[in-house]
């Protein structure tokens, strides 16, 4: 594709005879990836600004920049064309959109938002579809799958270039089905701007990522803004709400698209009947419509949470036609998503379980579930992240001393700030003193593993599927799930029973 016809697809005015025309090998954001008869687009991130970068990809015969700081209206190079837009991540959303040719017009494409439950209900819609037969791409917290191949990501939702170009390349694997995580950074900073979705599943709204938004109301007009870009009644796509959530029929007023509720509670569209949940399995019976669809039983999936998520991919299936018998055929091979609620495999059938509840919300119901359900003692180790919202440690310290037996006040994630000043804040919020602090993770884990019984619960909290941890400016390798095996074994590796 040339400049010209990219610029004219993307509806970016341009003078002809002010600019080059080239061909575009590829659109860039860094300097690093740039090079000749590339398109470089100066984006302002967080840590580093495009912009500070504009001479080096010069220097890399980069011919074409897209801009947005008016600094730059004073320079002139050259042989180059400078173009200036009023928001560079809204441009490189168009650009991306044109130069792959509009790929998510082209996919089924699912989108899966809210506070907490978004990584799980895309895992399972992703590994429902391979049991049906179907290929699928899931893009999300914990990375690309496009039907087996794996891409690292950084984000939860990746920037529009990256998003683009994986629809893309899913279409030329022929892979039409698309189901993606939808932050609400993504939705904010454009990265999303230019998606075509089928179908939004909404899980729930909660208190969280307020170090970003600030307030609530602007997390919750963020999130409105996907409900309201979806078009009108009079196309195909459609939503489906957790109809058991008290913010759904705020954000269902933003929606003009067919929109559906899932949950147990007896008004809505998709509901669960007679519900039986224990460490290892979850059984109820489905209603859609009012009308007994059958039993949905599973084996590897843990909590009452996750019938609000089997049911979110139970309603979405049956929307789009399948026969249901065949969806609920496939139910008992269905195994949550890494990081959530994931039980560490061991030889000593003990019950260690490694969770990414971070929010006060989450980790509340983490703990109250296992509370629900069984009799056995909960240790919970748990720390929170530093740079992040402050206001929710002292709710996770009162949430975690009120329902674990015993709780271990560890290092998460601690960035620039001091451990010791996270866990005070912590402190701050215990409702009683059953709690330890051990700042080294692998030993708080390690005593975890050391004070439980073969009956008792160890839940580990906070980081789920990441295997590293942030401190200061280094990122170290660190997985739960391998500690806490380590650690299992260490104990236990020379008792034939235990």
């Amino acid at each position: 594709m040339d400049l010209y016809e990219l610029l004219s697809k993307s509806k970016i005015r341009f003078i002809k005879d002010l600019i080059i025309n080239h061909s575009v090998n590829n659109l860039v954001t860094s300097s690093k990836e740039a090079g000749i008869n590339d398109l470089f687009i100066a984006i302002k991130g967080e840590i580093n600004d495009g912009h500070d970068f504009i001479v080096d990809v010069i220097n890399k015969n980069v011919q074409t920049i897209i801009y947005e700081d008016p600094y730059y209206d004073y320079l002139h190079f050259d042989n180059i064309n400078l173009i200036r837009v009023k928001d560079t991540k809204k441009a490189l959303a168009i650009l991306a959109s044109s130069f792959y040719g509009e790929p998510s017009k082209k996919v089924n494409l699912i989108g899966v938002t809210g506070t907490n439950g978004k990584t799980t209900v895309s895992t399972l819609i992703s590994k429902s579809f391979n049991l049906l037969g179907e290929k699928c791409t899931l893009i999300g917290t914990t990375g690309i799958n496009m039907n087996g191949e794996f891409y690292p990501t950084e984000n939860t939702t990746p920037q529009s270039l990256i998003l683009q170009k994986m629809i893309y390349t899913s279409l030329n694997k022929e892979i039409k089905n698309v189901v993606m995580e939808v932050s609400s950074h993504s939705i904010k900073q454009e990265r999303i701007s230019q998606l075509d979705f089928n179908t939004i599943i909404y899980t729930n709204f909660s208190h969280d990522h307020l170090d970003y938004h600030k307030t609530v109301d602007d997390y919750f007009y963020t999130k409105g803004l996907l409900f309201s870009s979806l078009g009108n009644f009079f196309n195909e796509k459609k939503v489906l709400f957790n109809g058991d959530d008290k913010y759904y029929k705020r954000f269902m007023r933003l929606t003009n698209v067919e929109s559906y509720t899932y949950g147990i509670g007896k008004d809505n569209d998709f509901q669960a009947r007679d519900i039986v949940c224990d460490v290892d399995k979850i059984i109820f019976q489905l209603f859609c419509f009012d009308e007994f669809i059958g039993y949905v039983d599973t084996n590897n999936i843990f909590g009452f949470y996750n019938v609000y998520n089997l049911l979110a991919i139970l309603a979405y299936f049956y929307l789009e036609g399948y026969d249901m018998k065949k969806v609920l055929s496939v139910m008992p091979q269905l195994s949550g998503a890494a990081g959530r609620m994931e039980k560490v495999k061991n030889d000593f059938s003990l019950n260690v379980f490694v969770d990414y509840a971070h929010t006060p919300e989450s980790v509340y119901r983490v703990l109250k579930e296992v509370k629900l359900i069984s009799k056995r003692k909960i240790i919970c180790v748990i720390g929170c992240g530093g740079d992040r919202d402050s206001l929710k440690r002292p709710q996770i310290g009162r949430i975690t001393t009120s329902l674990a037996d015993v709780a271990i006040f560890t290092s998460d994630n601690p960035r620039n700030e001091a451990p010791e000043n996270i866990i005070e804040n912590m402190i701050e919020g215990a409702s009683k003193d059953n709690y330890l602090v051990i700042i080294d993770r692998s030993e708080a884990i390690k005593q975890a593993i050391e004070i439980m019984d073969k009956n008792d619960c160890v839940i580990i909290l906070g980081k789920g599927h990441e295997n590293y941890q942030i401190i200061k400016d280094q990122k170290r390798y660190f997985s739960d799930t391998e500690e806490a095996l380590r650690q299992i074994n260490n104990r236990f590796k020379a008792i034939k029973e235990f």
